[in-house]
C-alpha cells in the first residue's frame, strides 16, 4: 500500500515542477519511489513508468563501490544525520555512467517517524558540470526551504538541510581537487 496519497499535493506538484531533479523514496518495504520529476527522467534517461516503485539501486551498475552503495544504504536504514550528501557512480538506462551527487534529507511525521526520503541528483562527470554546483545548490536550497515550508503545513519535518548545502560546495571543491591528482 502506497504512502503516495500521504503527501500533500502541493508538496508533490513542486517537486514535479522543479528544475532540479528530485526523487521521493517511502520509509516502507524497499524503499520504492513514489515522486520522480521530469528533471530526474532527463538525467537518467528512465521514464516514470520505468522507475515508480523501484529502489533507486536500479541506478547502480557494477562500477559502483561497495562503500559507496555501503554509504547510501546506510542513511536509508536510519544511520547518521537526518541529511546527507553522497559521491556515487549512477548508470543511465542507456548503459552510460555519470558520477551523481546525491543529497537525502528524511522526512519525519508530527510523531518524529521517517515516512520519506527525499533525494536530489546532481551529474557531476565533467568539470563543466562541478562548475555549476553552486547554482544547483543555491536551487537545490530554494526548493528545500519551499519544500520544508509545504511540509511543515502539513506535518512533514526535514531538519538542518541548508546547513549541509552550505557544507557541499566545500565537498565539492575537495572532490574536484582529488580528480586533478588523479
Amino acid at each position: 500500500m502506497s504512502l503516495y496519497s500521504a503527501l500533500p499535493t502541493t508538496f508533490r506538484d513542486y517537486i514535479a515542477q522543479s528544475g532540479v531533479a528530485l526523487a521521493v523514496s517511502e520509509m516502507a518495504q524497499d524503499a520504492p519511489l513514489s515522486i520522480v520529476n521530469r528533471s530526474f527522467c532527463e538525467l537518467t534517461g528512465y521514464s516514470q513508468d520505468e522507475v515508480m516503485g523501484k529502489n533507486c539501486r536500479f541506478l547502480q551498475g557494477t562500477g559502483t563501490s561497495g562503500a559507496q552503495r555501503q554509504a547510501l544504504h546506510d542513511f536509508v536504514h536510519g544511520a547518521g544525520d537526518d541529511n546527507g550528501r553522497f559521491p556515487i557512480l549512477n548508470y543511465r538506462k542507456d548503459g552510460t555512467s555519470f558520477h551523481n551527487f546525491v543529497f537525502m534529507s528524511r522526512l519525519r511525521d508530527p510523531e518524529g517517524k521517517v515516512r520519506f526520503i527525499l533525494a536530489s541528483q546532481f551529474d557531476m562527470s565533467s568539470a563543466m558540470q562541478r562548475s555549476r554546483i553552486a547554482q544547483n545548490d543555491e536551487q537545490l536550497a530554494n526548493a528545500l526551504t519551499d519544500l520544508d515550508q509545504i511540509g511543515r503545513e502539513f506535518g512533514l519535518a526535514m531538519m538542518g538541510s541548508a546547513q549541509l548545502i552550505a557544507d557541499s560546495v566545500a565537498m565539492m571543491a575537495r572532490l574536484s581537487f582529488d580528480d586533478k591528482r588523479r
